[in-house]
């Protein structure tokens, strides 16, 4: 067979695939010069086995390169032929047998194989690709002090100076502080950056090997750099279901197969039918093409009288019904009974005692909610000023509650992880939310209302902390800090969703791990310490209520006091939270978030916003309120 190779007249087909490959046999000239024709060798015939066939229609289904969406028609149907669907094929074979193999055109084309690389600046004329995180910028700021010496030719009137016992070799004069930024090629190496600089015909190193046929260009504002190559393809038509042809024998081969596999089919496919009697129970006949023993089936009437008969499929298409030789039918009749014995019994009609089942107890109850929350803001040519932004917050709560009624124990535990984030142009993605809580409580009753109880309380954060705007100096990550609570005491229950738990006897451990990373101080912890560790009395006081129309409240105070050092002192972290639900998913949240930490120290700033200094020059800091507050429209999902 012929092909002859043209170069497309419709510029859609270089956007219609990104990956092809040549076609052996078909070479295209340069300088728009015309294609040769293919290999015109007379090829041995192509043959199949059913089982061969088969396995080149699966190759060619697997083969997503291949198929253009249109073309998914026919691709269902091969899939259908292949696997001998158990059910009639006539439609598939038919529109199969019908497809004009021969019709299918394909022709040969350029494409153009792009990449996108993110850059970074270092200054005008070097960069670098952004491909890789960095903890922290690529510069460092170098000082440089001057000092001028004044020499003895400068002063010349020194000896008429007396009684300050100054001398020329003793004054120094300080002049000024010169600070550079250079860029910090080792941090960059350690991380295999490779640094290029633009002169005026090329970029130094090249960002791709040379020798190659790729080229490049920037982007208008330079965040980027695009790399294009061009590759030679062979794409069929755009009116075939094919989306490439891998091979000039494709159609020629798809053809064969489907033939044979056609032929195949009318030898060897099988129905299945089912033969029902009066009751409805069905015995399963398979009908086919090869001949076939007689299997027996018993056919009964509305009398249950019932006859033998043979069913066989000795031909295609044809069902063969023979009657049990030596069978004779006769029809009932009816025989009068004069003295037929009848008997009767009068029904036993006493209530029998009955002995309640015992309660089958259920000890364990799990429970899973999850709520996320997204905000976006985008600003376009906004006369008022404004910050695009795109924010997420996720809040997981899981527990598992264990309750022995008959020997009183309970068993209550929780955990809790909130995490957001929110992304702007200038600042990036910055963490504004990061919280993990695990609480348990171990309860037993005392009596009505009033529990003996122990509590777990642990919290830390997943991620790493900044103190924004600076974000190149971490103040917390995972376990730095973190704080755990033990305590012992009794918990009130004065009513169904309100409790007041009070551990006189508690043991409160914060610590940071990591103190050559992490300051500790911040957290309140001692500069010489990794921890602190306090022995006090922890109040917590839980509530929650409906009110207005389905807005639940839930409110959540825990309050503890060192007994030796300040006890009057207090810390108090207080959470409330205000639901709305609006609908089967949606509902609307208010979470204000209090707390004061008299060990957490923070800068004391005057009416100018600078730092009170000490006597000692050292900054005053002293313990303030801490607050959060989030409002948003969250999405909700309990198991």
């Amino acid at each position: 067979m012929f092909l002859n190779v043209f170069c497309p007249k419709r510029s859609i087909i270089f956007f219609l695939c990104l990956f092809l490959f040549f076609i052996p046999g078909i070479h295209a000239q340069n300088n728009g010069e015309s294609i040769a024709e293919a290999d015109t060798l007379a090829e041995p015939p192509i043959h199949f086995t059913p089982g061969s066939a088969s396995e080149f229609i699966n190759r060619s289904l697997e083969n997503k390169e291949l198929w253009r969406p249109e073309g998914e028609n026919m691709r269902f149907a091969l899939k259908r032929l292949a696997d001998h669907y158990n059910e009639p094929i006539d439609s598939i074979i038919s529109r199969l047998t019908a497809f004009e193999y021969d019709s299918v055109e394909f022709e040969a084309t350029s494409l153009s194989l792009t990449d996108t690389l993110p850059l970074r600046w270092l200054n005008e004329t070097t960069f670098m690709v952004d491909t890789v995180p960095m903890e922290r910028a690529p510069f460092i700021t170098r000082e440089t002090i001057l000092i001028n010496t004044i020499s003895p030719g400068v002063m010349p009137l020194n000896d008429t100076i007396s009684g300050f016992g100054i001398t020329s070799d003793s004054v120094r004069i300080e002049r000024d502080t010169i600070r550079e930024t250079v860029i910090d090629t080792l941090f960059l190496g350690t991380l295999g950056i490779q640094i290029h600089q633009v002169t005026e015909e090329r970029i130094v190193p090249p960002v791709f090997l040379p020798g190659g046929n790729e080229t490049y260009r920037f982007l208008r504002d330079s965040a980027a750099i695009v790399i294009s190559k061009p590759r030679r393809a062979i794409l069929a038509s755009k009116e075939s279901p094919f989306f490439i042809l891998p091979n000039t024998k494709m159609t020629d081969s798809l053809q064969h197969a489907v033939k044979t596999l056609v032929s195949y089919t009318e030898v060897r496919d099988s129905v299945l039918i089912f033969i029902s009697d009066i009751d409805r129970q069905q015995t399963p006949y398979w009908l086919s093409a090869k001949e076939d023993e007689m299997q027996r089936f018993w056919v009964k009437n509305a009398a249950r009288d019932s006859i033998t008969l043979w069913v066989g499929n000795p031909f295609r298409n044809e069902l063969m019904l023979l009657l049990e030789d030596n069978v004779s039918v006769e029809r009932r009749e009816k025989i009068r009974m004069d003295d037929v014995p009848v008997t009767t019994l009068r029904p036993d009609r006493s209530l029998v005692r009955m002995t309640p089942s015992d309660e089958i107890p259920i000890y364990w109850k799990y429970g899973f909610s999850s709520t996320f929350t997204l905000n976006q803001t985008y600003f376009s040519n906004w006369a008022r000023g404004g910050e695009s932004s795109f924010a997420g917050n996720l809040d997981l709560r899981g527990k598992a509650d264990f309750n022995d009624k008959e020997k009183k124990l309970r068993w209550n535990s929780e955990g809790r992880l909130r995490y957001g984030a929110i992304r702007t142009a200038e600042h990036g993605v910055r963490t504004n939310t990061d919280n993990l809580e695990i609480n348990s409580q171990f309860n037993t009753d005392l009596r009505e209302k009033l529990d003996f109880s122990s509590v777990f309380y642990f919290k830390t954060q997943v991620a790493k902390g900044y103190n924004y705007p600076n974000d190149s100096v971490v103040v917390s990550r995972f376990l730095n800090p973190g704080a755990f609570t033990l305590g012992v005491g009794v918990e009130y229950k004065p009513f169904e969703k309100t409790s007041l738990n009070f551990s006189p006897i508690s043991y409160r451990n914060t610590f940071v791990l990591d103190t050559a990373a992490i300051d500790q101080t911040a957290h309140g912890i001692d500069a010489d310490k990794r921890s602190r560790q306090e022995l006090g009395g922890q109040l917590v006081i839980r509530n929650s209520v409906t009110i207005l129309d389905g807005l639940n409240i839930t409110n959540a105070v825990r309050i503890f006091s060192g007994y030796l050092d300040k006890p009057q002192n207090m810390d108090i972290d207080w959470e409330i939270n205000f639901e709305k639900q609006i609908s089967w998913f949606f509902k609307v949240s208010l979470n204000l978030h209090t707390i004061y930490d008299d060990d957490i120290l923070f800068p004391v700033l005057d009416a100018n916003k600078e730092p009170v200094l000490l006597p000692d020059g050292t900054p005053r800091r002293a313990p303030k309120t801490q607050f959060k507050q989030f409002l948003g429209l969250t999405l909700a999902f309990r198991l």
